[in-house]
């Protein structure tokens, strides 16, 4: 029989994953149009914002909610489920009791959680991506819904030549969960008291830690840091991919892409739309951790 403490962190993952998207899904909106956005069409993520509620009213701001819906809690259970074991594995029975966990094995188990929800992540963005840059003031719409914007990737290039085509960048962009985890552990440590030179440390003895709810709220925001610092650009390159015309893509990779995105619109363009991610990093990932952080302690009374 398999055992409790391997089944509550996918159970909990997948509820933190319901609370990140109804928080975080209107900021990932106005991100992906200012990553994707032809030069000059935005003068910042409030004009963004602005011409998307104008144009396309309130509801505008879930274009593409409907993939990360179907799927988000399944991804979410997949990181933190897998994060998780990945901990028991490294660490023994120190992980299944809570106890203080080396950040190496948390770096390592978190770059593994996130390379096992490529297979997901991968055609849940091209899908979302192209949905979320149509524009409804457009004299035609390309995609219907997400059905329709599925069957005509698939009919242009193929299932594994459309939806997973940018199964590398997506990888890459994913190994930055190691940094988010271990991110969340040294936050935790820090804001629950210990000195920085003490949170970043393996070897520190300590009993296992009390659960406040304020601390894994923060913590969660600064893991987010950690992602998005590292994977941000990485990101924005990828966007450029996925939202290429089907019939005419430009770019032949993503060496490629990064290479024109800086030599044409410099530095700063790699970084467009940093703010909005930051601004739903906070909330978001807060409350994805707190929720966790709940629902696992909630399950192990039961």
């Amino acid at each position: 029989m398999i055992s409790k403490e391997i089944v509550i962190p996918w159970v909990a993952g997948s509820i933190s994953g319901a609370a990140n998207l109804a928080v975080g899904h209107p900021f990932d909106t106005i991100k992906v149009r200012l990553q994707t956005q032809s030069s000059g069409a935005f003068k910042g993520p409030i004009d963004c914002l602005r011409k998307l509620i104008v144009g396309e009213g309130i509801l505008g701001l879930y274009k593409g909610v409907t993939p990360p819906l179907l799927t988000k809690g399944a991804i979410h259970a997949m990181l933190f489920g897998v994060y998780s074991n990945s901990m028991q594995y490294f660490q023994g029975r120190k992980a299944v009791k809570g106890e203080r966990v080396d950040l190496r094995h948390c770096l390592a188990s978190g770059a593994v959680a996130g390379w096992a929800t490529v297979p997901l992540v991968t055609p849940i963005d091209q899908v979302k991506a192209y949905l979320q840059v149509q524009y409804k003031t457009s004299i035609t719409t390309k995609f219907r819904g997400v059905i329709d914007c599925t069957r005509k990737i698939v009919a242009s290039r193929g299932v594994f030549g459309g939806l997973y085509r940018y199964t590398g960048p997506t990888a890459l962009e994913m190994t930055c969960m190691g940094p988010y985890y271990a991110g969340y552990e040294i936050s935790r440590r820090f804001l629950e008291g210990e000195p920085f030179s003490t949170a970043i440390s393996s070897h520190k003895k300590s009993a296992k830690p009390s659960f406040k709810p304020f601390s894994a709220f923060m913590a969660g925001g600064i893991a987010g840091m950690f992602f998005w610092l590292p994977a941000f650009p990485i990101e924005t390159v990828k966007f450029r991919l996925m939202t290429q015309p089907l019939e005419s893509p430009r770019y032949h990779g993503f060496v490629h892409c990064a290479q024109s995105l800086l030599r044409e619109e410099g530095f700063l363009a790699l970084w467009r739309g940093f703010a909005p991610a930051i601004l739903r990093n906070w909330p978001a990932n807060g409350v994805t951790f707190l929720t966790f952080e709940i629902a696992t302690r909630t399950l192990s009374s039961l």
